[in-house]
């Protein structure tokens, strides 16, 4: 059974020794400095903090042993191993954003060729963007919310207003049936100024009915208007490319099919995401068939 001593020493023989083969054993680096931070064995070493350790042992200031933390963390081995090359600092951007972020970024980017700086500004951009656009949909599902918070208030007038009319109407019905003698009143002023109130409220929820739909049908069309024109560039740039390689020498490697397949079904995705999640928000009965009624269509269409 080792001491802690010896297994400090062991544990320090192995990070300073991935750091000689640093891009071939980047990621067990990253993991034994953070195993020596949570387990504390620097203190073992004579060192009472993990950063003094980080310091004097590794000649590493906190922010750069904390940048091999973090790609510990949040990357996974086969990632670190693939991408070693590119450095410790576009390493630690990557881990530090979003996983939808870092994926587009891979998919998109050249890593090996790019700058640090030009790689924060993108990973900063994207960010900005994903945040902006999940404000958007915070704000139309707030939006949402206060129409059917309205539409409630509508409904729930007018059941009032309808028992109010109701009970009068059976105040009537119970005045007539009682012998001639007896005088029968003409509907009361408070009567007629509710049934007038009653006929204006269902004018009004059938008008804002019908506006709702409209604006249900306007916001589905222009999704798809907005997806066909992202669609129709996304083919131009790859018939475009397609193109170029057929014009080029004989050696020319062929198109990619594969990237180009999963450059339409990122598209498809985003654009299916999109609608479900406008559908989610804006419950429609119409809008909800005529998307199934595209989703049917879409698969007879890969079936054949």
């Amino acid at each position: 059974m080792l001491t802690e001593q010896q297994q400090a020493e062991a544990l320090h023989k192995q990070i300073t020794g991935y750091g000689e083969v640093i891009y071939q054993s980047l990621y067990g680096m990253c993991t034994a400095i953070k195993r020596m931070r949570d387990s504390k064995l620097y203190r073992a070493l004579g060192h009472s903090t993990f950063e003094s350790y980080a310091q004097e042992m590794l000649g590493m200031k906190s922010s750069q042993v904390y940048k091999y933390i973090a790609i510990a963390d949040r990357l996974s081995a086969d990632f670190v191993h693939s991408s070693g090359q590119i450095g410790v600092q576009k390493l630690y951007l990557l881990a530090m954003a979003s996983e939808e972020t870092r994926t587009e970024i891979v998919e998109t980017t050249d890593l090996t060729e790019t700058t640090v700086k030009a790689l924060r500004e993108q990973i900063a951009q994207l960010t900005a963007d994903r945040d902006e656009l999940a404000a958007d949909r915070q704000r139309e599902g707030l939006r949402a919310d206060r129409l059917a918070r309205e539409a409630q208030e509508k409904d729930a007038q007018i059941s009032s207003l309808t028992a109010k009319v109701s009970e009068q109407t059976e105040r009537i019905d119970e005045l007539e049936s009682r012998p001639v003698e007896v005088a029968v009143p003409e509907p009361s002023h408070e009567v007629q100024n509710m049934q007038d109130a009653m006929r204006r409220i269902n004018l009004e929820h059938e008008q804002w009915s019908a506006k709702m739909q409209d604006d249900h049908i306007k916001q589905v069309q222009e999704i798809n208007r907005q997806h066909r024109a992202e669609t129709d560039a996304l083919r131009a740039e790859y018939e475009e490319k397609l193109a170029a390689a057929q014009a080029a020498p004989a050696e020319a490697p062929e198109p990619d099919s594969k990237e180009i397949f999963k450059a339409y079904l990122a598209n498809a995705i985003d654009a299916a995401k999109r609608m479900t999640a406008f559908l989610a928000a804006h419950p429609n009965e119409a809008c909800r068939k005529q998307a199934e009624k595209f989703f049917q269509t879409m698969i007879g269409e890969v079936s054949t």
